[in-house]
């Protein structure tokens, strides 16, 4: 799958609509992923980051709904760049979002 992403020189990040960074829709979706990781890592916290709604992110990326779950979205690329640019870009998302430090009280 990686060689789907990447151009065979390992150098660029080639866009895809269907493969990105994880977020979920609403909060009833969260809820069920928390769920999930939860059950996987019992004891331990788990922490949600998220974006605010209609949030400003860099050019060349784009939130896509999940063909499969329409309660789920990626964050992907839609034009072909480097690794170090879509790093830079994900860099300055990241600094950008709010966190909950263990959800367990949130959700």
């Amino acid at each position: 799958m990686l060689e789907r992403l990447l151009s065979n020189c390992k150098n660029w990040v080639i866009p895809h609509d269907q493969m990105g960074l994880s977020f979920s829709a609403n909060w009833k979706h969260l809820k069920g992923i928390y769920k999930l990781k939860s059950a996987k890592n019992p004891g331990k916290s788990v922490d949600v980051y998220w974006v605010l709604e209609k949030a400003d992110i860099p050019k060349e990326l784009k939130f896509v709904p999940d063909q499969k779950d329409d309660r789920h979205y990626f964050l992907t690329v839609t034009k072909k760049m480097t690794v170090d640019d879509l790093v830079k870009k994900l860099t300055w998302v990241a600094d950008r979002m709010s966190i909950i430090r263990d959800a367990t009280g949130a959700l």
